[in-house]
């Protein structure tokens, strides 16, 4: 009996049967959380370039108006982009007509409307752009039409990236209308119209 007994255990010693299994059950949770920080780093990065390719899209758009840009001009550009980013949180957009004066060597905002809950561009959030190298250089009267998003992103799985805001800036030349596009807030000529010193 005892010899019988400890045959079984040799047996037993030898056997390699579940060594695969084990390695697997041991390897398992490392791969999944492989596979899914993989899924949640290629959804991030792709929605960055949604959002970026949105910002590129309504800034073009924006360049080729040679009419008064108005305030439900603006609203229905919002609405486009939240329509293209496909974003759950509300997104935040600022379009901006922006001029450099060579005589004062000063960048100016020469009118700058929001929605989506950002604020309004003013000549001191210009001045620190331009601080921080963030504005083209541009030669004496040139006007530049300047489009700012913000689109919050949540990560679907939590692996150590939180939550955070991607924040995009495109400069575009009008094209049809070199010397800068107004606004207006009705797009009625009765004397409210802001546009460049050029124009």
């Amino acid at each position: 009996m005892l010899k019988f007994i400890k045959s079984k255990f040799r047996s037993f010693r030898r056997e390699e049967e579940g060594a695969m299994v084990v390695e697997a059950m041991i390897m398992f949770p490392t791969l999944f959380a492989a596979v899914i920080a993989t899924f949640v780093f290629f959804d991030a990065f792709r929605n960055q370039s949604i959002n970026l390719k949105a910002a590129y899209t309504i800034s073009d758009a924006l360049s080729r108006e040679e009419q008064y840009i108005t305030s439900r001009f603006l609203t229905n550009t919002w609405r486009v982009h939240r329509f293209l980013t496909n974003s759950d949180a509300l997104t935040k957009l600022r379009v901006s007509l922006i001029q450099y004066d060579l005589d004062d060597d000063e960048y100016s905002v020469v009118w700058s409307r929001p929605r989506g809950g950002a604020g309004a561009l003013n000549n001191g959030g210009l001045a620190t752009m331009v601080s921080n190298d963030e504005v083209p250089v541009m030669p004496d009267g040139e006007a530049l039409i300047l489009v700012q998003t913000w689109v919050d992103y949540e990560p679907n799985f939590s692996i150590g990236l939180g939550s955070f805001t991607f924040e995009n800036t495109v400069f575009t030349r009008p094209r049809f209308a070199p010397n800068g596009i107004c606004y207006d807030h009705n797009g009625t000529e009765d004397g409210h119209e802001i546009c460049p010193n050029s124009s």
